[in-house]
């Protein structure tokens, strides 16, 4: 392979990390114009358990479920294997999630995979197709003197 397609290859794969990256910190920061501007118009999202929808699903379930709560998201995207193919790519991600409801104290972990897709449009990576599947979530309290857990789903 020539060093110029080495090169292009390369900053193809860093492009999709800040992409992700950016994704995932404007979820984390409930920006949502930032979240809309990291997919191609005709993105498909899959989010079991919640569905499949486009864009605009992402964003009104996203605003329902972050925004118009107090909870404070942390989202981790990590162990990237990112395969670039000219002007488009697939990517697997590990996801580690943690939420926090200070309102009642409570909060979820969530261990998964994000499986996406992208493609280089206008000179921009876009992502054009995401599937989060939760591994393990674990929803617990935090008390004055303890905090308690439960596993909701095990998947192995």
């Amino acid at each position: 392979m020539e060093l110029e397609s080495r090169i292009a290859m390369l900053e193809a794969e860093s492009e999709i990390r800040k992409l992700k990256a950016r994704y995932l910190n404007a979820c984390d920061r409930k920006d949502p114009e930032t979240i809309r501007a990291c997919f191609a118009p005709d993105a498909i999202i899959d989010f079991p358990p919640l569905g499949e929808f486009d864009v605009d699903g992402l964003i009104g379930i996203f605003t329902q479920m972050a925004i118009s709560t107090s909870i404070i998201d942390s989202h981790h995207g990590h162990n990237a294997e990112i395969t670039i193919k000219g002007d488009k790519a697939d990517g697997i991600w590990n996801l580690g999630f943690a939420t926090i409801n200070p309102e009642d104290n409570s909060f979820r972990l969530l261990a998964g995979f994000y499986t996406d897709r992208y493609e280089k449009r206008a000179g921009k990576w876009l992502i054009t197709y995401t599937r989060s599947e939760p591994r393990k979530i674990i929803d617990g309290k935090i008390e004055a003197a303890s905090v308690s857990a439960s596993l909701l789903k095990d998947s192995e």
